[in-house]
């Protein structure tokens, strides 16, 4: 689902002690999750893509009843899964940062983690940051329209909900 070569420039990224807020290092806003995951009332949840695991934190202090884990191929201790399924699968602002030639492998890796719920807010625009070798971190920059048809075609036809926000983030939850 990546490249070794890729990984090691996020490792440098994620590593990076003059960027503890980076990739998984801060708070951020998170669209219609949280009435989502009222809504649905899953008992695990599995933050795809958690990075540092500020986000995942923040959501184990804030739902009590519900168990996170957290999955981050580039992160050591977020680097294995606990379980082979999931209620939900919460991805937010991972998507747009995977190589091309594996969208479609991680796209289906989600699916097979979820029984019942998925989460995703994606960007669409450049990030700020760049990689390493001086690409930008969003490797894929695509239009809404391209995530939405690329998720129906590969998780599901029926997507429960679709938003593209004023920042140029697209937030999906779909119902398996």
């Amino acid at each position: 689902m990546y490249t070794n070569e890729y990984i090691e420039q996020l490792k440098q990224l994620h590593g990076n002690v003059k960027k503890k807020k980076g990739f998984g290092g801060k708070m951020k806003d998170l669209g219609k999750f949280n009435f989502f995951i009222e809504q649905w009332n899953p008992k695990t949840v599995l933050d795809y893509g958690c990075g540092k695991g500020v986000i995942l934190a923040n959501l184990k202090e804030q739902y009590l009843n519900v168990s996170f884990f957290g999955y981050d191929p580039a992160v050591s201790m977020f680097s294995n899964l606990d379980y082979k399924k999931y209620d939900c699968i919460f991805s937010n602002d991972v998507l747009e940062h995977i190589e091309p030639d594996y969208i479609d492998d991680v796209l289906l890796h989600i699916l097979s983690l979820s029984n019942k719920y998925i989460w995703l807010r994606i960007d669409t625009k450049p990030a700020r940051k760049t990689l390493p070798d001086g690409r930008n971190a969003h490797l894929i920059q695509e239009l809404p329209e391209w995530w939405t048809s690329k998720i129906s075609k590969l998780i599901s036809p029926n997507l429960t909900y679709i938003n593209l926000n004023e920042n140029n983030r697209i937030d999906v939850a779909i119902e398996l």
